[in-house]
């Protein structure tokens, strides 16, 4: 199971990630609340392990809020808080548990197990299906008695399955859950451990179909008892869709221009073929003809054709002259070719439901009020279908995804089912915008609906007019949105791949572009700046695979989404378009529901990534933070000083000169006697603030060098120049007139300093400034403090 564990200390974090991996969980760490915020909004887990003491938020305020978000995610608080006031505000925070540290760790794993089964509603440890079972406390894993030895992956995929054993994994879904956020590999992965794990489980007799595959959504574990059922992804696809024909009639017609024009070069290469004036020249243009026509072919209804075409692209590769007997089957193949071009196409696919106008579903019991939407829509650039109820058709939209939805209370008064409607549409449509329909018009009734996710509360009875008004406010935000964040360019020499691809990515909100020349591609690139490239590999100038190399060899494009789209199926040929550094292929012809599904996972995928390796970067730079300034008085600490003494000691060798003043507060241990340590935290925190202000901003450093010793780097500076400095600071301090009673020469808080200056050369070292400033120091100690001295290197 994945887990979110939010933990700042490193060693902590270290030992509970080992301890839990090594008992096949995945874990991704967040080092703070904000973080923990983030990664909790961005990706599903099966239960947040929380410490309390975090910086930028506590785990109580993490734990609120992620509540306050209605996400049910299982939090086990794990803190060494033990206090019942403390365990009191964690558990009224929201959280499922609460383990007091330290732990050990067979406590810790039987909780997190605990609140796993409470999750998936199963009381046992065991998970079974039929004869199969899985002992999560053992880990074995055994089919009639009979043990099962699995992989890590294999383990936990299986797990996975049987706990939500009637939900469908898409190979997204299975990534997220089994990989960590910044290790993802590509969807390649999924497909080979869903292989290889259905290999385990039917080397000891389980049947090969254990693991359903849902086409188009990913897979499933198949009922109990059950027989094989026909896809039901199969049968929607092929039910009636609305009619689209001006769009497709055209797409045909320049398509079927474009065949009329290659068959006449395919009529022209079987005649030289027979006639035995074969050329290089003329075989090269055939290739690449047939290889174009492998790939389209299949797209626009001429299915065996396209098999034809790749035979012969087959045949033609390679620099091999073609024998004899191979001459006689080119010359069969081009002649089939042609005689499968001259006749009618099969129908081609209609466009999917969301290329039409927008789809917007009502959930309704209401015939009449479905009939009158059903009449008015035809006023607006809408559709509308209307459902009795929820649970019965939401797989029918996985794909067809609604532009809006909207529930028609079914009382008087807004229920319990109402919002749990509306709950189960917001988790599986975050981003689709949703109205509820009711009678009451009390401010009880809209808080609810809100709280729940509602983005809009009409109040019946009103018109259609009214509600389709209301639509259609929401929508233009939406496809705004989706305008600004998509951009796909498309790079193929074929044109008439170009416009289907387009029809089929457009509908999404997809901005696409369309560059027929590879010899213009970079600066195309360049100056569109996509999101996703969609490239072809076989090309006239240069092909995929070079352009590939090309973006990944390019800081700026090296983690751009790269899908590749082929006719080619060879293994080494597909190993080559990944070690060019793809990130997926599509094989031509092009399965439309296959082909969306791709790019926009690859899409979202990829922002999710930007998305935490912004994250990464903050982490980094907090961590870089943490380790350079000093936590009390929020300037450089020792490291950083050392840091930038070196590299300006370098930087001014035998040029100019570096100046350094070492500053004491004066009697500060009776100071903090006196006052106590929090008034002399306060006044360090004064101090340094003041010297700060002595400075020149982004040239001078202002460092804690220890305890009540400060330091200042003074590059480009005389020794006169410091010798200024320091009577800056001296007043600047005698201006604070912090009483110090306890110091019997001053009624006020004062500082000695000690000054010295360079100019950096082969025979003098950095540490012997440092030696000089704190000799001068020591002196101005003995003059009787609130003084300076000067000791030139």
């Amino acid at each position: 199971m994945k887990i979110l564990l939010v933990e700042d200390d490193q060693l902590t974090s270290d030992l509970l990630t080992t301890t839990l991996s090594e008992n096949r969980h995945v874990v991704d760490l967040a080092t703070d609340g904000a973080i923990a915020l983030e990664f909790a909004e961005l990706w599903d887990y099966d239960l947040i392990l929380l410490d309390v003491n975090l910086p930028k938020l506590d785990g109580v305020q993490v734990c609120r809020e992620i509540r306050s978000r209605d996400d049910t995610t299982p939090i086990l608080m794990l803190t060494a808080q033990e206090a019942d006031e403390d365990v009191i505000a964690g558990l009224d925070a929201g959280a499922d548990d609460y383990v007091i540290k330290p732990c050990k760790p067979e406590h810790l794993l039987a909780r997190i197990r605990a609140l796993l089964r409470r999750k998936t509603d199963s009381p046992a440890s065991t998970l079974v299906w039929g004869a199969l079972s899985l002992d999560l406390v053992s880990c074995r894993v055994t089919y009639h008695q009979q043990n099962i030895t699995l992989r890590r992956k294999e383990y936990m995929l299986l797990e996975l399955f049987l706990r939500y054993p009637q939900r469908v994994f898409s190979r997204s879904a299975i990534l997220d859950h089994l990989w960590t956020v910044d290790n993802f590999p590509s969807e390649g992965a999924v497909t080979n451990l869903i292989k290889d794990l259905r290999h385990r489980l039917t080397s000891v007799g389980l049947p090969q179909d254990v693991i359903e595959t849902v086409h188009g959504l990913g897979y499933r574990l198949k009922p109990v008892s059950q027989e094989p059922v026909p896809d039901q992804s199969l049968e929607r696809d092929g039910k009636a869709q609305p009619d689209h024909p001006l769009s497709i009639e055209h797409l045909q017609e320049r398509f079927q221009d474009s065949i009329q024009q290659r068959l006449l070069l395919l009529k022209d290469a079987e005649q030289m073929l027979l006639a035995g004036n074969w050329s290089e020249e003329l075989r090269q243009r055939v290739k690449q003809e047939v290889h174009r026509l492998a790939g389209s072919l299949g797209m626009y209804g001429y299915e065996r054709a396209s098999d034809v075409a790749r035979s012969l692209d087959r045949l033609l590769a390679g620099d091999i002259a073609i024998d004899q007997s191979q001459t006689a089957q080119c010359g069969q193949w081009l002649a089939e070719l042609q005689q499968q071009l001259s006749r009618p196409p099969n129908p081609v696919s209609q466009p999917a439901p969301s290329q039409l106008n927008p789809l917007v579903l009502m959930i309704s019991e209401n015939d009449h009020w479905a009939e009158a939407l059903q009449q008015a829509v035809r006023n607006w650039d809408l559709r509308v279908e209307v459902v009795p109820d929820w649970s019965p058709a939401q797989q029918q939209y996985v794909l067809d995804v609604p532009a809006a939805i909207a529930i028609e209370s079914r009382g008087s008064r807004l229920d319990e089912h109402d919002l749990d409607v509306l709950r189960e549409i917001k988790q599986q449509f975050p981003l689709v915008p949703v109205l509820m329909l009711a009678e009451q018009d009390d401010l009880i009734s809209h808080v609810v609906a809100s709280r729940v996710g509602s983005q809009r509360y009409l109040v019946k009875p009103l018109t259609p007019a009214q509600f389709f008004e209301a639509i259609t406010q929401l929508l233009p935000q939406m496809q705004a949105a989706k305008a600004e964040q998509v951009r796909v360019l498309i790079v193929d020499d074929d044109p008439s791949i170009h416009p289907i691809l387009t029809r089929l990515l457009q509908p999404w909100g997809l901005e696409v572009l369309s560059l027929e020349e590879p010899e213009r591609f970079w600066q195309v690139l360049t100056q569109t700046h996509p999101d996703l490239v969609l490239l072809d590999v076989e090309m006239a100038t240069f092909n995929g695979i070079e352009l590939c190399r090309v973006m990944r060899q390019d800081t700026r494009y090296s983690d751009l989404p790269i899908l590749v789209i082929t006719a080619h199926t060879e293994p080494d040929y597909i190993q080559q378009v990944f070690d060019a550094g793809a990130d997926d292929l599509l094989r031509k012809p092009i399965v439309d529901s296959e082909f969306v599904t791709r790019v926009i996972n690859r899409l979202e995928r990829s922002y999710l990534q930007r998305q935490v390796n912004r994250l990464r970067r903050q982490q980094t730079q907090q961590l870089y933070q943490q380790a350079t300034v000093d936590a009390l008085t929020q300037i450089a600490n020792r490291r950083a000083f050392d840091e930038f003494l070196q590299q300006s000691w370098q930087r001014l060798q035998g040029e100019h000169s570096l100046s350094l003043i070492l500053c004491d507060v004066d009697q500060f241990k009776l100071y903090n006697d006196r006052y106590g340590h929090l008034a002399g935290d306060r006044c360090l925190q004064q101090v340094a603030s003041t010297l700060q202000q002595c400075i020149r901003p982004g040239i001078d450093q202002v460092a804690r060098y220890g305890g009540e010793e400060f330091v200042l780097v003074l590059p480009d500076t005389s020794a006169s120049g410091a010798v200024s400095v320091a009577d800056r600071i001296q007043d600047a301090i005698a201006h604070l007139k912090i009483p110090h009673s306890e110091d019997a020469a001053y009624s006020y808080l004062s500082l000695s300093l000690g000054i010295t200056s360079a100019v950096p050369s082969a025979g003098k070292s950095f540490t012997d400034l440092i030696a000089m400033a704190d000799r001068a120091l020591y002196a101005a100690k003995e003059k009787g403090r609130n003084s300076y001295c000067l000791y030139p290197l």
